[in-house]
């Protein structure tokens, strides 16, 4: 069979998304992923420049890829942020 290709540039897909069914490879897939996280922020949240703002991370890998988002798009798009990662204990072991 004949590898997936990426629907934005014809590289070989690593993944077909099950929210739009995009055939995207990885570099394709995290600029939609960017975008999308962007125009969510800018549509749902009021964030003012020079807001302190704590993100909650417990380690997982959720909470770790807000971190990493939110740190991200506040460089790249300057929103003028002061981010802090609070980590949260939630007791829950193994």
């Amino acid at each position: 069979a004949m590898p997936l290709k990426c629907q934005d540039c014809e590289r070989n897909a690593i993944l077909k998304r099950p929210k739009t069914g995009e055939a995207l490879c990885k570099e394709c897939f995290f600029d939609a992923f960017e975008t999308e996280v962007d125009n969510t922020i800018r549509r749902e949240v009021n964030f003012r420049r020079g807001e302190s703002v704590a993100v909650a991370a417990s380690g997982g890998k959720d909470s770790t890829v807000l971190a990493y988002i939110m740190k991200l798009l506040n460089e790249r798009h300057d929103y003028g942020l002061n981010l802090t990662l609070l980590s949260v204990d939630e007791g829950i072991t193994g």
